[in-house]
């Protein structure tokens, strides 16, 4: 069906034999017939064009102004804004407007000329600048509206499209505009294994600071992937909510296509260290456990991208935002420093990777860590992870959450609670964002 409107479309343009061709090949007026065959797309019933046969030459803008006289014809209203006077011709009415922005003709293309008594259109122009301008402003007291509106051509609601068709048509999409831009999907891919490489040389065994490491990637693997999708296509996205698109279709198409990512990220991830560990002292406890919750801490980070790629105006400055986001992060985490009062404890909740950390801890059990004997020599010693870990954070936390207190469970519901908090956001943002396109 889709590919049906396509070449109905690129038929209407004169494109069709253009339809597998690059952008970059095409010339400058077959770009403009793109850049309109997108609007088509959605069937609408009015087309704003600014200027656009300013760059073309003479027949490009007869074949041009042709196909929008055909369009017109279907039904299209084409309202077009234009300093040359031969694009006339092809109007079927016309609307002349004198310095400062006041009416003064509106009708026929063909009576313009003779209710400004002049030969050409250049002479209109004459007639509407400078003094002349307030006797025609003055003639034109009582502008007819611009449409009369029958019931034949009453204006249609948009389309009223299910939420799960718009999610399918949406993750499809998304999905193909992934596979298709390869060179960025393979970057993006390959920080996993970089990453993994780069602590297996650094780390011989499991330490603290392995786990820390793995959540902190989780997190910025995450949170890195998202930070640009939202705000790379403002254009499209406030285009296609003034038709029909809602929201949370929006969003969980996001989610899902970065989803897929991530779990190929963490699995690769995952992999890698059980190989290199595989030899340890202690080995990766649990490795599928570790898997999943590398990847449950990625997609809840994949929230946190897409919460301020919807806040930012330019993926630049979601770029720059996006390192002084996850140094809380880093630093909030328990291990760069102790947690050393209440406060400090509790802003911590606040922080995906407070509760990833833990989490890692538990799952992994046992960790080694270098002690100081007497003679100042270190040696290595299996300790438990989990309560190396909660000794770095305030006795608070025992106080504020009793049982639940180092367990998977609260680190669990902690990240969901967050996750379900900048879902709201988002929305939020998003919505606005639609509201302030539509005034």
């Amino acid at each position: 069906m889709i590919d049906k409107k396509i070449n109905q479309v690129l038929t209407d343009l004169n494109m069709l034999d253009k339809k597998d061709n690059l952008i970059s090949s095409l010339s400058g007026g077959q770009r403009k017939r793109v850049s309109i065959a997108v609007e088509l797309m959605t069937d609408p019933l009015i087309i704003f064009l600014d200027e656009p046969t300013s760059p073309l030459d003479p027949q490009t803008v007869d074949d041009f102004l042709g196909i929008m006289k055909r369009l017109s014809e279907k039904g299209t209203t084409v309202l077009m804004v234009t300093h040359k006077p031969e694009d006339l011709e092809y109007m079927d009415e016309v609307i002349f407007m004198a310095e400062g922005g006041h009416m003064v003709f509106y009708g026929d293309s063909k009576r313009y000329k003779e209710y400004f008594n002049v030969k050409t259109a250049v002479s209109v122009f004459s007639q509407i600048s400078g003094k002349n301008a307030k006797i025609w402003i003055e003639k034109y007291l009582n502008p007819r509206p611009l449409s009369n509106t029958s019931s034949s051509s009453a204006v249609r609601p948009p389309s009223e499209t299910s939420m799960l068709k718009q999610f399918l048509w949406l993750t499809k999409r998304y999905f193909t505009i992934k596979t298709n831009d390869r060179v960025n999907t393979l970057l993006m891919l390959a920080q996993a294994p970089i990453i993994a490489i780069l602590i297996c040389l650094i780390f011989k065994e499991i330490s603290s600071a392995v786990l820390f490491m793995i959540s902190i990637s989780a997190i910025w693997l995450g949170a890195q992937n998202a930070a640009r999708e939202i705000v790379s296509e403002g254009a499209i996205y406030k285009r296609e909510r003034m038709y029909n698109l809602e929201i949370f279709p929006y969003i969980l198409s996001k989610i899902t296509v970065l989803s897929v990512v991530s779990l190929i990220q963490s699995f690769v991830f995952i992999i890698i260290l059980f190989i290199h560990f595989n030899s340890a002292i202690v080995e990766l406890n649990e490795p599928h456990y570790l898997f999943f919750w590398m990847l449950f801490l990625s997609i809840a980070s994949t929230f946190l991208g897409l919460l301020l790629s919807s806040l930012v105006k330019t993926s630049e400055r979601a770029m720059t935002i996006l390192p002084l986001i996850l140094m809380p992060q880093i630093m909030l985490a328990g291990l760069i420093a102790k947690v050393s009062n209440g406060f400090v404890e509790f802003i911590s909740y606040l922080t995906i990777s407070r509760w990833g950390v833990e989490g890692f801890n538990i799952i992994q059990k046992n960790i080694i860590e270098p002690i100081a004997t007497i003679n100042r020599e270190e040696i290595l010693q299996k300790i438990d992870a989990k309560e190396s870990l909660l000794n770095r954070f305030h006795e608070s936390y025992q106080w504020n959450f009793g049982d639940l207190t180092g367990t998977l469970k609260l680190d669990s519901y902690a990240i969901i609670l967050m996750v379900l908090i900048m879902t709201f956001f988002i929305y939020k943002t998003l919505k606005n964002k639609s509201i302030i396109s539509n005034r």
